[in-house]
């Protein structure tokens, strides 16, 4: 190292070694330091570093803390980037540093990186920004520190196209049990940690991290935007998933959001959506009643007469009647063209496609099995407008899904939708249907002499 001439002696005075630190010049010491030749930094640096071993060793934390943040600053000034990374490994990992020093130290850094005045090449930003999470590794009072840092070398990962290790630097930060951190802070980072998962292709993982966030709390005013961005990123999990109830009910919240129902771009394709994965899903209590309850929620049903595609579907599966497969032209088209279904590609697309008639086809048993007790094979098979072979393998899946209730007599061509009873099930029937009458009869009889009574006042009148 060069022997630091007069100018770094009194760059040294100015760094608070020689001047109490409450007076300091920093822009006097700056002009010192534009001065200094590159090869005496070294040597600045560590006399600057032997004065903060004696105050570390004094508990002067304050005053260790500015001849910390001195050297950095020395090295930014000569953006000397190598000396700044080993000097704020160095400093950090001094016995018994303090807090205060340590916090003064990764404040620099962050100033560094975020410094746009300054741009940093990726392979210097990438090993400051990992000597940084290295420094601030285990420590709870820099652990807001450590988010972001931790996410902004995500971040360059990122930008690298290395989406794979971006999601692992991302994954392990438990932000939930930072104290530091805003609600809005913490739902925004698992929101970014859900993302990269997607992009990874780790699905579980992403489930999991979605877990994270509670419901209850996207409900919050200032936290719409955030609400809306994470029932999105659940409505790609889902389409993965393939899990149209799942979807209809995410669509259905983001609905029921102030922001989108402020625009109505946003308000038509969330609604819509809902709607459609409904439409889409297999039968099931939750689903009716989801059904009815959108048709009758007093915000959707005015909206709903500018869908008629929308509402033509929530109203076909909540009519007991035989539906047609094709809809007819209009419907048809504009289900087959909604951007819900074409985010996927094209494969899922069809996938869909491939739902939505099978969906109408168990709708249409289920119509035809509250009608009849039994029937010819052909002749179901005739209102499904199927062939026998179809129709058969539908019931036979809806009756192995637990859907339905069904036998097929295939000698005869029968199939028996009535369940059969067992003896106490027909007693509690007829006695049943013996009180009702017995009922009836009474009250009948009521009215009989009710209305002789008043006859026979008419006639003595």
């Amino acid at each position: 190292h060069g022997r630091p001439t007069r100018a770094a002696v009194e760059g040294l005075s100015l760094f608070g070694l020689g001047v109490p630190r409450r007076n300091e010049n920093w822009l006097r010491g700056s002009a010192v330091l534009a001065r200094l030749r590159a090869d005496q930094l070294s040597a600045i640096c560590d006399a600057i570093g032997s004065r903060a071993g004696r105050q570390s060793l004094s508990n002067d934390a304050i005053a260790t803390k500015n001849v910390c943040v001195a050297i950095l600053k020395l090295c930014r000034e000569k953006q000397a980037w190598s000396h700044l990374i080993a000097n704020s490994q160095l400093l950090a990992k001094r016995r018994s540093q303090s807090k205060v020093a340590i916090t003064g130290i990764v404040a620099q850094g962050l100033e560094q990186l975020e410094d746009t005045s300054v741009k940093l090449d990726d392979a210097t930003r990438e090993e400051l920004l990992k000597t940084l999470c290295d420094v601030t590794d285990g420590k709870m009072y820099c652990e807001a520190e450590r988010a972001k840092l931790t996410r902004m070398l995500s971040a360059l990962k990122e930008r690298q196209g290395d989406v794979a290790s971006a999601a692992d630097i991302l994954q392990d930060v438990n932000v939930e049990t930072y104290g530091a951190l805003s609600k809005r802070e913490k739902v925004d980072y698992i929101l970014d940690q859900v993302r990269l998962m997607l992009a990874k292709g780790d699905r579980v993982r992403a489930y999991i991290l979605s877990k994270k966030v509670q419901r209850k709390t996207l409900e919050e005013d200032d936290l719409q935007d955030l609400k809306v961005r994470f029932y999105k990123l659940m409505s790609e999990y889902h389409v993965l998933e393939d899990a149209p109830f799942d979807l209809a009910q995410n669509f259905w919240a983001i609905f029921n959001t102030k922001t989108v129902q402020d625009d109505e771009a946003s308000w038509r394709d969330a609604l819509s959506s809902t709607a459609l994965f409904l439409a889409l899903s297999q039968h099931a209590p939750g689903v009716s009643d989801m059904m009815h309850r959108v048709l009758a929620d007093a915000t959707a049903a005015p909206k709903l007469e500018k869908l008629p595609t929308a509402k033509h579907l929530l109203t076909l599966f909540t009519t007991q009647e035989i539906v047609a497969y094709p809809l007819t032209e209009e419907h048809q088209r504009a289900v087959e063209a909604h951007p819900a279904l074409h985010t996927a590609g094209a494969e899922i697309h069809q996938r869909w496609k491939n739902t939505l008639r099978e969906r109408v086809i168990q709708h249409n048993i289920r119509v035809v099995s509250g009608y009849y007790r039994q029937l010819s094979m052909a002749r179901l098979a005739n209102l499904l407008g199927l062939s026998v072979d179809e129709a058969e393998k539908h019931v036979s899946d809806m009756v192995s899904d637990s859907g339905l209730y069904a036998k097929i007599d295939r000698p005869k061509g029968i199939i028996v939708f009535a369940k059969p009873q067992s003896p106490d099930e027909v007693l509690q029937d007829w006695a049943s249907d013996i009180s009702k009458m017995l009922s009836l009869v009474e009250t009948t009889c009521y009215l009989i002499n009710k209305e002789t009574m008043m006859h026979k006042k008419a006639l003595e009148a």
